[in-house]
């Protein structure tokens, strides 16, 4: 029996930190922002790390370290990032009998360019087919970034959910760009919907910016949770009419902000896995997501339990409030 089960595509991820050679332009609410870097030029950067990367293993990844028993779900390509990925995850203690290798294929890819502490992705998601393995024994089964061949697998996972399995899910770009009725379907029937503040307004067609709205809105959806995030200026979650707000936790220097999500997601999971009530496990995601953006990558800063208790203990002034 495993705690969770992860669902979605493993990528190799290059970091790329821009250093100065770029620069960053808003419009005159600092809203809507575009990175600008020299067109048709060669272009020296600080560093470049590679390596294993993706909101599944990233998830997986944390909530072991939290103690969890994971295994994740994904298919690969016949190439290095599949060894690469095999190897961290057997290292990590996670179970890797759900990855398939698909041959003649490629593994997902994408390129993170880090400027000023904030990260463009760009992300190739190769198509590959998913299905939900049989008899597979979890507690939680949480879904996120996906190709384009996504649509028999939200199915499966709605019909599983709607006969009482806690699913979660946090929409990739594919999903949330095409919009779908598979995807609503499956979020109709979810125990946990995580999404950040544009992609709710992407879901529920909303015109306002207001996250208690739309908190209430997507709730209206179907789902029994839902976790809006919104950056610096934290999160915000409901799960029976209240609508909590977590501030970001204030822990430190943001060098690169890359898997902040997946760590937000990773502590609301482990938090909900060890029952606890919502507004902890939004504490413990956003602890979680501090720590992560203090390194290159989504992985070298995911905490222990024990390390987001004490961190905790150290600032009692940081509480969720009702709003």
């Amino acid at each position: 029996m495993y705690d969770l089960t992860s669902i979605g595509d493993i990528k190799l991820d290059v970091f790329i930190d821009l250093g100065k050679d770029a620069e960053v332009m808003c419009d005159i609410n600092k809203k809507d922002c575009v990175m600008q870097i020299k067109y048709g030029e060669k272009i020296p950067v600080d560093s470049a790390v590679a390596m294993m990367a993706g909101s599944a293993p990233n998830v997986a990844i944390g909530v072991r370290r939290m103690g969890g028993s994971t295994t994740v779900v994904s298919v690969l390509g016949n190439d290095n990032t599949a060894i690469l990925a095999l190897e961290v995850l057997k290292s990590e203690g996670i179970s890797t009998d759900y990855i398939s290798i698909s041959k003649g294929t490629k593994s997902s890819f994408a390129a993170v360019l880090n400027f000023k502490g904030e990260s463009t992705i760009l992300a190739v998601h190769e198509p590959h087919a998913y299905t939900l393995p049989e008899n597979i024994k979890t507690d939680w089964t949480f879904i996120s970034e996906l190709g384009p061949k996504y649509k028999e697998l939200f199915e499966d996972l709605a019909l599983i959910a709607k006969g009482g399995a806690k699913v979660g899910i946090n929409p990739g770009a594919i999903q949330l760009e095409e919009l779908d009725d598979t995807l609503f379907d499956l979020i109709r029937s979810c125990s946990l919907l995580i999404v950040n503040l544009d992609e709710a307004r992407m879901l529920c067609k909303c015109p306002t910016s207001d996250p208690k709205i739309l908190a209430r809105t997507l709730q209206e959806l179907g789902p029994k949770t839902v976790i809006i995030t919104d950056g610096k200026n934290g999160s915000y979650g409901t799960d029976d009419g209240r609508v909590f707000h977590a501030p970001a936790f204030p822990d430190g220097e943001r060098v690169e902000a890359t898997g902040a999500g997946d760590a937000f997601s990773t502590g609301v999971l482990s938090a909900l896995i060890a029952n606890e009530d919502l507004a902890t496990a939004m504490m413990w995601g956003s602890v979680n997501a501090s720590s992560v953006i203090k390194y290159v990558g989504p992985q070298e800063g995911l905490l222990t339990q024990q390390q987001i208790n004490n961190l905790l203990k150290a600032r009692p002034e940081y509480q969720v409030t009702t709003i």
